[in-house]
């Protein structure tokens, strides 16, 4: 049975990105019976050139639609449009600041049209250069993402970019972490999550300290308000897990030693700082500052 799918993008000044992504996805190699329906970006509150670029592609292209958002009232509400507006039963949520292999949608796709399965995730391999803490950091976590998956294959940590059956009508408006918000409303109508490490997505991670802490400080308050308000905890929410597989991929180099000894201060930290502002309201993260180290996918030499 032929499927269409629905692509959506969030994007606030994503001017460097954009067209990229969009590309991406144009040029995915499909099925017959999988075909693309529409990319709707929701675009909020961008003061650069992300709506001109997008208008143009627009001309080129009638598959694109545009909503502009004048106030920035955060993703998940971005997120809701998108449910909301999407003509398809099959919807793909994406960053703007991605690079899709070629392949990805169709693996993810393919698998979605499984009868118990209601929501797919690709494997996340960032670019950047992993010579600095930060970008050692990113590399580390990403592969321990990746194995927690491995191992935990009935509920994969998911972000960046999903795929999923379009079975419910909103996500929490409130949430600063709406990926994982939509796996609790997958897994109370009994379907499964699925990961799928061959469909693969590029992503820029932080490239700054500061960048990498403002990052895991905002996920994980999102993620303490998932569990405290909706019972839910995601795969990678304990401390005891991260740590067992961190210590597990290691590679127990004298020169690593230092760099493994920093991403593990430097994640404490921002799970502390997290909680603390959930616990304690201390910073409400529902619409949250940009990491602008992660938003020039080009400027990468990995890339």
């Amino acid at each position: 049975m032929a499927i269409n799918f629905s692509v959506g993008i969030c994007a606030h000044n994503e001017a460097a990105n954009i067209e990229k992504v969009i590309k991406s996805i144009l040029d995915q190699k499909l099925s017959p019976d999988i075909q693309l329906k529409e990319i709707i970006i929701v675009s909020s509150a961008s003061t650069d050139n992300t709506n001109q670029i997008i208008v143009e592609l627009k001309k080129r292209n009638p598959l694109i639609r545009l909503f502009v958002e004048k106030i920035r009232r955060g993703k998940s509400r971005a997120v809701n449009k998108f449910i909301k507006n999407a003509k398809s039963d099959y919807l793909v949520l994406t960053s703007a600041d991605l690079y899709l292999d070629k392949n990805c949608l169709n693996i993810l796709l393919t698998e979605l049209q499984t009868k118990q399965v209601g929501m797919v995730a690709p494997r996340v391999i960032p670019i950047n250069k992993p010579d600095h803490v930060a970008g050692y950091a990113v590399h580390l976590q990403y592969r321990l993402f990746h194995r927690i998956n491995l191992q935990f294959p009935e509920r994969p940590r998911v972000g960046e970019l999903i795929a999923f059956k379009k079975i419910f009508d909103r996500i929490p408006p409130s949430s600063a972490v709406d990926e994982a918000n939509i796996e609790p409303l997958i897994y109370l109508q009994d379907y499964t999550v699925k990961y799928c490490p061959l469909a693969i997505v590029y992503n820029k991670g932080p490239e700054t300290i500061r960048d990498f802490l403002s990052q895991r400080r905002r996920i994980y308050a999102g993620h303490s308000q998932l569990k405290s308000k909706y019972g839910y905890q995601v795969v990678t929410y304990s401390n005891f897990r991260i740590l067992g597989t961190l210590l597990a991929d290691f590679d127990w180099n004298v020169k690593n030693w230092g760099m493994l000894f920093s991403v593990i201060c430097l994640e404490a930290i921002g799970r502390l700082a997290g909680f603390i502002d959930y616990k304690l309201r201390v910073r409400n993260h529902t619409v949250w500052k940009i990491a602008k180290s992660t938003k020039n996918l080009s400027q990468s030499s990995n890339f």
